[in-house]
């Protein structure tokens, strides 16, 4: 629907959407898959990820040298374990940019 693409749209363009922070966590865009938006037509709707294929963001803590991975409790929603992994390889490349997430 419009309404996911735009939510979709608004994530590449670093804008985010945050997902609710409570006992249970709501994965970030509301579960819909951000490496599949990559690959989607200008008008095709957006893909929903499952919680079969989830994965968190981590980030570097630059603290000391360690170059230690901190995993953070913004979880993401992918369609399938391929896209899974590419976000696991390479997250900065597909999360909202400016945070808000």
């Amino acid at each position: 629907t419009s309404t996911h693409q735009a939510m979709l749209l608004s994530a590449a363009v670093g804008l985010g959407l945050a997902a609710s922070v409570s006992a249970t966590p709501k994965p970030v865009l509301y579960g819909y898959d951000v490496v599949a938006y990559f690959n989607l037509d200008a008008n095709a709707p957006g893909v929903l990820g499952s919680s079969l294929y989830q994965a968190n963001l981590t980030v570097g803590d630059l603290s000391n040298s360690s170059k230690k991975m901190d995993t953070t409790e913004y979880t993401f929603f992918f369609a399938n374990e391929r896209n899974k992994n590419a976000f696991e390889k390479d997250p900065w490349k597909y999360a909202p940019r400016w945070g808000g997430f």
